[in-house]
């Protein structure tokens, strides 16, 4: 109900209750946290939860079957948000780059710290039988994955291509206002 509100506090009591019991938080409810956040203004506190839910349910996905059919409505669900609120709040956080970064550092650390009990039920089924070395893969695959990315930002040719892409795109001026 708090993420349903219109008022910034009751988005904020959320996101305090979500950090502090994360054990069974869905990925969508991340998601969904993360759009409101930039609804109230909050938009660096959205590109982080952004990058937790979106890093929770790849981890996610790696270790549980995701076409199950009692994850099929969740799998929907994750795409359907990401194509909504992806290229908003990732077009704010490519603004700039060095927070971006640390955001999606912060967010992959929380996922760390935090992983997702869900992939230890044993009703859902796995592509492993160990659920624990899967997301231990999973998680590394995601810290792989964001040193590429640093790594491509890093070249100054793509850099710059990157920003010529933005600003061709105009998403600076769409995004990038205070």
């Amino acid at each position: 109900g708090l993420l349903a509100s219109l008022r910034r506090e009751d988005i904020l009591t959320a996101r305090d209750a979500i950090a502090a019991k994360p054990r069974l938080v869905t990925p969508m409810t991340l998601m969904v946290l993360a759009i409101r956040l930039y609804d109230v203004g909050l938009r660096d506190e959205a590109v982080f939860w952004f990058y937790v839910a979106k890093e929770r349910y790849i981890a996610l996905s790696a270790v549980i079957v995701a076409g199950t059919p009692l994850l099929q409505q969740a799998d929907q669900a994750m795409r359907a948000f990401s194509a909504l609120a992806g290229p908003v709040i990732n077009g704010y956080a490519f603004c700039d780059i060095a927070k971006q970064r640390d955001q999606h550092a912060r967010a992959l650390s929380w996922v760390e710290r935090n992983p997702y009990e869900a992939v230890f039920i044993e009703q859902l089924p796995a592509r492993s039988p160990d659920r624990k070395a899967a997301l231990e893969r999973a998680l590394r695959a995601a810290r792989e994955s964001a040193a590429k990315e640093i790594a491509f930002l890093d070249d100054p040719k793509k850099r710059e291509a990157f920003l010529s892409t933005r600003k061709t795109n105009h998403a600076d001026e769409m995004y990038c206002w205070d």
